[in-house]
């Protein structure tokens, strides 16, 4: 009897140790939730929420750090913090920039009342010190009377820089100097720009200027005329046409009704595909461009990067063929041949198109582009570096060996005449973008040289400036020229 009363006791009991047992294991494991959420956000991400933009604590945070000090290639100042003082001796920093307007806008500012742009905001943890780092370090930000951040390094030339901004004086556009070999970014230049060091108290004119100085012209977005016809070249290739036959050109086509002229109406008679693209044939481009497909130039400008988010320092539009997602079989034979010889809804920034350039360069191989070159520790050593790599490969090395001789035509006795260079050999196209209404066409020039050893690209657009050949193509020699002497220096 009695073992029977236990058993009905311990009966009774047992859904109590269970719900017991349940909220142990319950409140154990909120707890490790909870305690591994603090650990998370106070230690593993707390350099990230201290450099959120939105955490008003990163204001009064950095008064007090003396901000890193960015600079060109050969350790050229482009923007330092010094050291200054209050009239109640309360030690403060102001920004500098010593080259004034030949890095905007995308160096940025830093301004207590405007906040941070470009590259100072985009790199805001690294240069207060904020991305940890060695532990050496760590230890020395903590326990310093005196912080300050890292200093960034990056891949700009400051001589060629300025004279690639003092190319562009006065004119709307953008001018582009890669590395085809690396992806490294030597020149960037935006026109017009301003000058951060007098920023507060010019504010108002600089942001109701006329041409937005503040913008990248280099990142934005344009019809690129007949520089698209270096990917329409590899979109031929990917398809059986023959582009070593003759075609006639008699100055225009018709395609459903639509005239298709050259420049001038002028015909450039029998021509192949070298001298097309030298002459910048647009009937040939549009034709040929029918037979090939609306499929191969959407495969083509895929390969090269079209749609995707280039992996770049600082955010890149990106670029396209229409206006909204490709729309299959719907593509209209009038789209798809004006597409070919770039207008249409052809939509490119000439930043893209200087990685388009260095992939023909560069047998075929589209490398990632890169600005900061090193971030350098307290000591100096570097806590980051940043390494070449591939990110496309649009052309195999025999498309990219026929792009590139057609464009060393183009140079010798096409369009891009006026980008010769005497004692280099030179590879080049030109273009001329309508960009609708009764504007004047955007002047394009895209080159890479030597054109047996390729070292530099040079990519200029000059918005609304006419003929390619005309303007922009002397532009890009003088910044080809100023590149490859720095080249031979070391640059």
């Amino acid at each position: 009897m009695s073992s029977d009363l236990g058993r009905a006791k311990n009966l009774a009991q047992a859904p109590l140790l269970r719900t017991t047992r349940q909220l142990a294991v319950i409140l154990t494991l909120s707890f490790l939730f909870v305690s591994g959420g603090l650990v998370y956000w106070q230690i593993a991400k707390a350099d990230d929420l201290l450099a959120h933009p939105s955490n008003v604590r990163l204001a009064i945070y950095s008064e007090g750090i003396q901000r890193g000090g960015i600079y060109d290639r050969n350790g050229k100042v482009l923007a330092i913090s010094k050291v200054a003082t209050d009239i109640d001796g309360t030690i403060k920093y102001e920004r500098s920039y010593p080259y004034e307007d030949m890095c905007e806008p995308w160096l940025g500012f830093v301004s207590a009342k405007y906040g941070s742009t470009g590259l100072e905001s985009i790199r805001e943890k690294t240069l207060l010190g904020l991305t940890g780092g060695p532990w050496l370090d760590m230890l020395k930000r903590e326990f310093s009377d005196h912080m300050k951040g890292y200093d960034v390094v990056l891949t700009v030339d400051a001589g060629l820089q300025k004279v690639a901004a003092e190319a562009l004086k006065g004119k709307v556009g953008s001018a582009v100097v890669l590395d085809p070999k690396t992806g490294a970014v030597l020149a960037l230049v935006s026109s017009p720009s301003f000058d951060p060091n007098s920023l507060e108290e010019n504010w108002d004119g600089i942001i109701t200027r006329e041409n937005s100085p503040m913008v990248n012209h280099a990142f934005g977005l344009f019809p690129p005329g007949s520089v698209m016809k270096i990917m329409s070249s590899a979109a031929l290739f990917s398809t059986e046409i023959d582009t070593g036959a003759l075609y006639h050109c008699s100055g225009s086509t018709v395609v459903n009704g639509q005239t298709i002229s050259e420049q001038n109406a002028n015909g450039h008679g029998w021509v192949n595909y070298d001298l097309a693209l030298a002459y910048s044939c647009n009937t040939y481009f549009a034709e040929k461009g029918l037979q090939a497909g609306q499929e191969a130039l959407k495969r083509t400008t895929d390969d090269f990067g079209f749609g995707a988010q280039i992996p770049f320092d600082l955010p890149v539009n990106r670029s396209a063929i229409v206006r909204t997602a490709f729309p299959g079989d719907s593509m209209s034979d009038n789209l798809l041949a004006s597409s070919y010889f770039g207008q249409g809804e052809v939509m490119v920034s000439s930043f893209h198109m200087a990685l388009v350039v260095a992939a023909v360069a560069n047998e075929g191989k589209m490398m990632s582009p890169y600005l900061v070159e090193r971030v350098l520790g307290f000591n100096q050593m570097p806590i980051e570096v940043s390494e070449p790599k591939v990110w496309r490969q649009p052309l195999s090395p025999d498309q990219a060996n026929k792009i590139k001789g057609a464009m060393i035509v183009a140079v010798k006795e096409g369009t891009a005449q006026n980008g010769r260079i005497p004692w280099v050999t030179v590879a080049a196209k030109t273009g001329s973008a309508e960009p609708g209404g009764a504007t004047e066409a955007h002047a394009w020039y895209a080159a890479f040289a030597p054109a047996e050893n390729p070292q530099v690209v040079v990519v200029v657009l000059v918005e609304n400036g006419g003929s390619g050949g005309q303007t922009a193509a002397p532009i890009g020699k003088k910044i080809m020229e100023e590149a490859l002497t720095k080249k031979g220096g070391g640059i």
